[in-house]
């Protein structure tokens, strides 16, 4: 049985034991989609492939295991949120900590789904219910900066959400890449100079 820190020390439970089977395969899953092995898996995860097997029973419900965990996640700019006080940034810093949080969530939840789009779970009502009240503390977090936006704080919350998906997406031809600052520095000044607004 190839060593691994899976197989050392206290006996794991079940679900702990899975835990860290799912967050050792996560790269190669990344890296070779639907076409990885279970070899590369039990390599990956440094365990016998019969103790993968024994974890999940077939390698698809590995994978599928691996794509539930990743979007029952906790919403990053939420607990970022809860770490930091936004009263004490400027609008440009919460900005651009809210698009820099919310795109390395999102990029791995599109890299994801390019991986194993055929085994990811169409988002039921109560998913969707949950994406969107995940938007609150966006929202509660803007609100003291309301002086300084010409929209609602909840419709900033949506808009900076859309560009995080923008920034996220490393996989689609949506056009250039840009960074979470050049996003930030759209959103606060548009992406015309004030002169063009008078032309």
């Amino acid at each position: 049985m190839p060593n691994s820190s899976l197989n050392r020390g206290a006996r794991l439970s079940r679900e702990d034991r899975r835990d860290q089977i799912l967050d050792s395969v996560l790269d190669v899953v990344i890296e070779r989609g639907m076409a990885v092995t279970s070899k590369e898996l039990a390599e990956a995860a440094g365990v016998a492939e019969g103790t993968l097997f024994k974890a999940f029973g077939t390698k698809d419900d590995l994978l599928r295991a691996l794509a539930g965990k990743h979007a029952a996640m906790p919403d990053a700019v939420g607990e970022w949120l809860r770490t930091i006080d936004p009263e004490r940034m400027t609008l440009r810093e919460l900005v651009i900590g809210i698009i820099g949080q919310a795109a390395a969530q999102y990029q791995l939840s599109f890299q994801l789904f390019y991986a194993l789009g055929p085994l990811m779970d169409k988002p039921n009502d109560e998913a969707i219910e949950q994406f969107e009240r995940e938007l609150e503390p966006w929202t509660d977090a803007l609100a003291p900066h309301a002086n300084d936006l010409r929209i609602q704080a909840d419709a900033a919350a949506a808009i900076l959400r859309m560009y995080a998906v923008a920034v996220s997406d490393q996989g689609s031809a949506w056009g250039p890449k840009l960074s979470a600052e050049s996003y930030a520095d759209i959103f606060l000044n548009g992406a015309a100079t004030s002169g063009a607004q008078n032309d």
